[in-house]
Order: structure tokens, then C-alpha cells, then sequence
């Protein structure tokens, strides 16, 4: 895979802040990671997950050894393994690396690059403790990977602060972490990397409850670069490589005790989903054309995210709303021209014939995998709400960095004909 065309690497060679060539780039990227978390903590009912998902977005942004210092002699239940890159051992008081630290105490160590968070309840903390005494919710676990993730990546490599003057050291996401969840059953449409982040999220949710159905639609296979990204790809290439992404995917849930289904095929104008279990979706496409049309697709209700291309300005963005053609209309609507590159490195790709490499460097999206555990927690929130009887629509918005950006969620006014039938 030529460098440039994996998506991390690529969002940081379009970003301007003085990575100029692929290489550049991965003397960057090629860093030792410590994730320290309180022992007291490392727990499956509070800081697992946000281990697991912290370790899982690093091992993809970073080509270097993942260190998890959490008092852990090996991995809790997960949804795939971690790589042989993630080890599970202590660490010295300071090394010369990365440190990305949960729930920080005052006794554990730094390292040239550190960034810590915590997670309680429905709360986020980045910068220091909170103190509060309620464990993490699975949702608040990812959220915090996510951001904690994004941040080291945005410290190793220069990433200035999208407005800082505005970040906090709390942020609440909207949704009540001590209401009884049921898991429901569900479809997920598009299963890139925001739908493999809202499964994996899914896994952490139901590990103490009945298991869910869940009926998966995609018509692609996977491919190596996808690895770099999408967080429910194991490190064993030739379990998924080339495969359906449905076959695989489905493969996999059945192995957490799922019911699983795959349907193979393109979504087109016209497409229901057969699976009658499944009354909500999750859309995780990465086209605005794709979404209108899912939103069609003879389900209840409707909760999508997606994630920004343009790592210095890193947004994820959310929606909850009924299956109402013009309301979906309205929201996914076709980005406008893409914005090309003027560094040096983009403009040496145009001298290759038909300036082929230019285009597809620009044609790729750009993203960290950190970016759709953002997106991922914050869809799951709106889910939590729906199944608790909130059925009003939502679009919210939310930046990865400077963190902890106040968020945007704003209540939707569905069309007349949705309203009637409600």
C-alpha cells in the first residue's frame, strides 16, 4: 500500500501543519504508546472498555509498541483481540514515548507526549480526574478512547488546538447511565469504521445482558488498508481479507452469542430490509446519497454518524430521526467540491500519468480511527434515549480536539406528514 493512500497518513499530509512527505509522516507516527490506567479500575463493569478501545485506536495510528500499565496480566473479555503489538506489563515512572493515562493518580509517570482523561457516569474529564465515584458507562468509555486516541495523535504530530479558548475540562453526553438497558434488535447499513465502532460499542453494552439480533448490509469486502481504520479487523489478515465485510462481521457477533444475519448487496432506491426483527438501523455510510435512501428502508427509527475529513478541524456528527424522506433530504444533503491540496507533496503526485495519483489521493477521506469512537458514542446515546421513550429528532455535532469542545445537539421539527402520523 503506497503511504499515502492510507487514510491517517493521508490526513496528515493534507493538513497544514508542516508534514510534507509520507515519510515525514511516519518517523511520527513511529512511537512506543503507554496506556496507564488506576488498577482499581481496570475493570469490565468500569475502565475496560475505555482500555480496549484506547489500545485498539492506537495500535492503528501508531506503528510502535502499545504498553498497557494497568495493573492486568492479560486482556478482559473484548470484542477481537488486540495485536501482539499491545502488551499487557508495567512500566517504568518515564520512558521516551507517548503517555495516555485514565483516571490519572498522582504516582503514574509521564512521558515526553502525555494526555490524560477520565470517564464517570455519563461525565468526561480531560485533564484530570473526576470525582466522582460511579464507574464508567460502556458509552463514556468509548467517548473518552476516542478523544484521549485523537489527542495523542494530534500531540505526536503537531495538530494545533481547534479553538481552544472554548474547551472545558467536563463534558456530559446526553443520556442517563443509571436507566436499565434492554438491547434491542437492530440493523446496521454500512459497516466501514462507524459501524464496526457502534458494534464494538454494542459488544461492551451487552456483555451482562441478553444478547441482541442484529442484521448487517453492505455490498463491499475488505481490503488490507482498512485495517488502519476500522477497529473489529483482527491482526490476522487472512480472516478477513477479501472477505464480504457482512460474512465476516456476522461471523463475528454470532461468536459474542449474536444472532446474526449478512446481506450482501448495494443500497438502492426502492430497498427494504426483509430482517422484520430489526425496527431500528444504524446508518453507517460514508455518502450522503446512501443515507437518504436507507432512511427509506421500512424502519422505525434511524440513528447515523459520521466523521469529518479535515483532521485540524476533527468533527463527528450524529442524527436521531424517523424514517420522514424530506427531514432526511434536508440532513444528508452532497458535500461540495473537495478541496485539493496545494503542498509539494500533492503536486509532485500530479506529474504521474493522467495525474492518476493526485486524484486518488485526494479522493480518499481522510480519518483516524479514533474519530469514529467519538461518533460512535455519541449515536449510542441517542439509541439509549429512543429505547427510554425520547422521540424527538436530534442532529448533534461535536469536535475531537481541542478537547472538550461544548457539543451541538439540537432538536429537529420532523415534516407534517410525520408529525400526523405520530
Amino acid at each position: 500500500m503506497e503511504p499515502q493512500n492510507d487514510r491517517v497518513i493521508n490526513g496528515l499530509l493534507k493538513a497544514d501543519i508542516g508534514l510534507l512527505t509520507p515519510e515525514a509522516v511516519e518517523h511520527r507516527l513511529a512511537q512506543n504508546v503507554i496506556i496507564q490506567a488506576d488498577p482499581r479500575r481496570a475493570s469490565a463493569g468500569d475502565l475496560w472498555p475505555a482500555i480496549w478501545f484506547l489500545a485498539a485506536v492506537l495500535e492503528r495510528q501508531f506503528t510502535g509498541t502499545v504498553i498497557i500499565d494497568a495493573g492486568l496480566k492479560g486482556p478482559l473479555p473484548a470484542p477481537i483481540p488486540l495485536s501482539p503489538r499491545c502488551r499487557f506489563a508495567p512500566t517504568a515512572t518515564r520512558h521516551a514515548g507517548i503517555t495516555v493515562s485514565i483516571d490519572p493518580a498522582s504516582e503514574l509517570g509521564t512521558g515526553p507526549i502525555s494526555t490524560t482523561g477520565d470517564a464517570r457516569g455519563n461525565e468526561l474529564g480531560y485533564g484530570a480526574a473526576l470525582d466522582s465515584g460511579n464507574p464508567a458507562h460502556p458509552i463514556t468509555a468509548c467517548a473518552i478512547a476516542g478523544y484521549l486516541g485523537f489527542s495523542a495523535l494530534a500531540e505526536a504530530c503537531g495538530v494545533p488546538p481547534f479553538h481552544a479558548q472554548w474547551r472545558a475540562g467536563r463534558l456530559a453526553l446526553p443520556f442517563d447511565p443509571d436507566r436499565p438497558f434492554v438491547p434491542p434488535d437492530f440493523s446496521v447499513l454500512g459497516t466501514g469504521q462507524v459501524g464496526q465502532a457502534f458494534l464494538a460499542l454494542a459488544f461492551f453494552l451487552t456483555a451482562s445482558t441478553d444478547k441482541p439480533s442484529v442484521h448487517l448490509v453492505d455490498k463491499g469486502t475488505f481490503e488490507e488498508p482498512n485495517l488502519r481504520t476500522q477497529v473489529l479487523l483482527t491482526h490476522d489478515l487472512q480472516r478477513w481479507s477479501e472477505r464480504a465485510k457482512v460474512d465476516y462481521l456476522a461471523e463475528l457477533c454470532g461468536s459474542w452469542g449474536w444472532t446474526a444475519s449478512a446481506e450482501r448487496t448495494e443500497i438502492n432506491w426502492g430497498w427494504r430490509c426483509k430482517q422484520t426483527r430489526s425496527r431500528f438501523a444504524f446508518l453507517g455510510f460514508d455518502n450522503m446519497d446512501a443515507r437518504r435512501v436507507g432512511a427509506e428502508g421500512g424502519f422505525d427509527w434511524l440513528f447515523e454518524c459520521g466523521v469529518g475529513p479535515d483532521l485540524c478541524q476533527p468533527r463527528v456528527s450524529w442524527h436521531s430521526l424517523p424514517p420522514d424522506r424530506q427531514l432526511a433530504k434536508r440532513l444528508f444533503r452532497d458535500p461540495g467540491e473537495r478541496r485539493w491540496s496545494q503542498s509539494e507533496f500533492a503536486k509532485s503526485l500530479g506529474e504521474t500519468a493522467g495525474s492518476c495519483g493526485r486524484v486518488t489521493f485526494e479522493n480518499i477521506d481522510a480519518s483516524a480511527p479514533s474519530l469514529g469512537l467519538v461518533a460512535a458514542a455519541f449515536s449510542w446515546a441517542e439509541v439509549l434515549n429512543y429505547m427510554a421513550g425520547d422521540r424527538c429528532p436530534y442532529s448533534g455535532g461535536a469536535y475531537a480536539w481541542s478537547p472538550l469542545l461544548p457539543i451541538d445537539r439540537i432538536a429537529l421539527i420532523p415534516s407534517d406528514a410525520v408529525r400526523k402520523a405520530a
